[in-house]
């Protein structure tokens, strides 16, 4: 699909379809990597790994640790 880039302000925007975006789930305010392959610009949605996402907790969002008890079979501590 062709789309034009636009000024705005002192950098050029591309504006994508709102169909196109849904169909790679993506939204307003959804960070992506833009990357330079060969001749072509990529934009690729961003995969966080679950060590980065728990990076970014505070401490004082984590709940408590909860106990279940001995273990009650084979279960691995």
């Amino acid at each position: 699909m062709a789309v034009t880039l636009h000024k705005w302000g002192n950098s050029i925007g591309v504006r994508l379809p709102k169909t196109m975006l849904q169909q790679v789930d993506l939204r307003e305010g959804s960070r992506v990597d833009v990357l330079v392959e060969g001749d072509h610009l990529v934009i690729r949605r961003q995969r966080l790994k679950l060590a980065e996402l728990l990076a970014a907790c505070r401490p004082e969002s984590r709940p408590d640790p909860i106990d279940f008890g001995p273990p009650a079979g084979r279960e691995v501590i």
